[in-house]
C-alpha cells in the first residue's frame, strides 16, 4: 500500500528479546504495549524508489554577502523542485489526515493550484462536474510531482481539499470582477485577465441562475450564523491534535478539541457564545456519549467535515449510522479502547516492578538454602518456575491482562 507504521517493525525482535530476559508479566506488557502502538495507525508515505524524500523542511540560500543561510521551505520552493528528483515526505493521522510540518505546506501547494484555473476552469457549476480526468492530470502530474502521497485515501483528503478551495477562490473572483448593477454583457466584458471570456461568459450566467443565487443567499445566511471564531489561525485541527498527542502521549477528544481551539492563552473562552456552548456540551456528556452530545448541542454534522476533527472527515467516521444515531463507530471505540489499555499499561508496569522483586526474593531464598544444604527435596525452583509460566504465555490461561 505504500505506507508504513512508524513504531510497529522493530517489535518482533524486541519481544524475542523480552521473552529470554524477563518474567511472562513484562512479555505480556510488550504485547499490550505494542497494540496501543498499532491502533496508533500515524504513518508515512514510503517514497518511490529513484525519488529523494525531503523530510527536513529547509532551503539553503545566498545573502548579498554570498553566505549561505538555512530558511524553511516556501510553497515558491516546492513549485521550483517539480523538475527534480526531490519530493517532501508527507505524514498522515490515523484519519487520514496531513499533519506534521509538510502539512502546511501541502495546503498552500493545494491552494495555488486551486487557484490556477487552467488546471480546473471556472465554468463548471461545481467540484464533481469538473472531468476526472482534470483531476487525475493534476495529482499525478503536479502534486505527486512534489509531494510523496500514494495512498487512495490521502488521494480522496486531496482532492476533497482542492475542490473547496477552487469554490472558495471562484467565489472571491465573482465578488470582485462581478457588479449587480451592471448587466450580463457588460459583466462578460469585465472578465479576469487570466480567464478567457468564453468561461466567464458561462461562470457569469450560471452565477445569475434563480438556482444558484439561491444557493449563495443560504451560504451567507450560513456564514453569517458563524460567531464564534477559533485561535488556531492557520494551522488546521488534525495538525494540532497530533502535536497535543505527540507531547501528552494520549488521545484527544472532540469535546477537548473544541475547548483548545476557542479559548484565548489567558485561559478565557474567545467569547459568550463558545463559552454557553462549552457549558451545553459538558452537560450534556454527563448523560450520553460525546458524539450524541455535538449532534445536540450543534446539530447534524456536514459531509467531508466533523466538528472537533476537522476537514476530510465524514459523519459516518465519527457516528454509527447515517441518519444521525449516536452510536459510536469502530474507530472511536478503537481509540476509547487505547486509553483503557494505556491505563492498563500503568497498572502493569507497577504490578510488574512487584513481581519482580517477588521473584528476585524467591531466587535469593532459593539459592541460601542450596548454600546451607538444607533444600527439600519438592522445593520449586523459582527458575524453572518462571521458564513454565513464560512457556504457556501463547495459550493466553496464564495472562494477566485481557487483549
Amino acid at each position: 500500500m505504500g505506507l508504513y507504521h512508524s513504531h510497529n517493525m522493530p517489535q518482533r525482535k524486541l519481544w524475542t528479546e523480552r521473552m529470554e530476559k524477563f518474567p511472562f508479566e513484562i512479555c505480556a506488557l510488550e504485547v499490550l504495549e505494542a497494540i496501543c502502538s498499532l491502533l496508533d495507525t500515524r504513518t508515512r508515505e514510503v517514497e518511490t524508489p529513484g525519488y529523494v524524500a525531503l523530510d527536513k523542511l529547509t532551503s539553503k540560500s545566498p545573502d548579498e554577502q554570498g553566505h549561505i543561510s538555512q530558511t524553511r521551505l516556501r510553497v515558491q520552493d516546492v513549485f521550483a523542485m517539480t523538475d527534480s528528483p526531490t519530493r517532501i515526505l508527507t505524514q498522515w493521522n490515523r484519519n487520514n489526515q496531513p499533519v506534521g510540518d509538510s502539512s502546511s505546506l501541502l495546503a498552500g501547494f493545494l491552494g495555488q493550484i486551486a487557484s490556477n484555473f487552467g488546471n480546473f476552469p471556472v465554468l463548471y457549476e461545481n467540484w464533481t462536474q469538473v472531468p476526472e480526468q482534470y483531476k487525475n492530470n493534476v495529482y499525478v502530474n503536479t502534486i505527486q510531482a512534489n509531494f510523496v502521497v500514494n495512498n487512495e485515501k490521502h488521494k480522496q483528503y486531496i482532492l476533497g481539499s482542492l475542490g473547496k478551495k477552487w469554490k472558495d477562490k471562484r467565489c472571491r473572483l465573482f465578488d470582485k470582477y462581478h457588479n449587480w448593477e451592471l448587466s450580463v454583457e457588460e459583466n462578460i466584458q469585465n472578465h479576469p485577465p487570466h480567464i478567457s471570456q468564453d468561461h466567464w461568459a458561462i461562470f457569469v450566467r450560471y452565477r445569475r441562475t434563480a438556482k444558484a443565487m439561491d444557493i449563495a443567499n443560504k451560504n451567507a445566511a450560513n456564514r453569517a450564523k458563524l460567531v464564534i471564531p477559533h485561535i488556531l489561525g492557520s494551522k488546521t485541527l488534525a495538525r494540532k491534535r497530533d502535536e497535543l498527542e505527540t507531547i501528552h502521549g494520549r488521545k484527544f477528544s472532540r469535546a477537548e478539541m473544541y475547548q483548545l481551539s476557542h479559548k484565548k492563552p489567558d485561559g478565557s473562552f474567545v467569547n459568550e457564545e463558545a463559552r454557553e456552548l462549552h457549558e451545553k456540551l459538558h452537560e450534556e456528556m454527563q448523560h450520553c456519549s460525546e458524539n450524541e452530545a455535538f449532534l445536540r448541542v450543534c446539530g447534524k454534522e456536514h459531509p467531508g467535515y466533523v466538528r472537533g476533527m476537522g476537514l476530510g472527515v465524514s459523519p459516518s467516521q465519527i457516528i454509527g449510522s447515517s441518519s444521525g444515531a449516536t452510536s459510536s463507530t469502530t474507530s472511536f471505540e478503537s481509540n476509547e479502547r487505547i486509553e483503557q489499555m494505556q491505563a492498563e499499561i500503568q497498572t502493569l508496569k507497577a504490578q510488574a516492578q512487584v513481581a519482580e522483586i517477588d521473584v528476585l526474593k524467591q531466587q535469593i531464598a532459593f539459592l541460601m538454602q542450596r548454600a546451607k544444604g538444607d533444600e527439600t527435596p519438592d522445593l520449586e525452583s523459582p527458575v524453572n518456575k518462571r521458564s513454565s509460566e513464560g512457556s504457556h504465555m501463547p495459550d493466553g490461561g496464564n495472562s494477566p491482562a485481557t487483549i
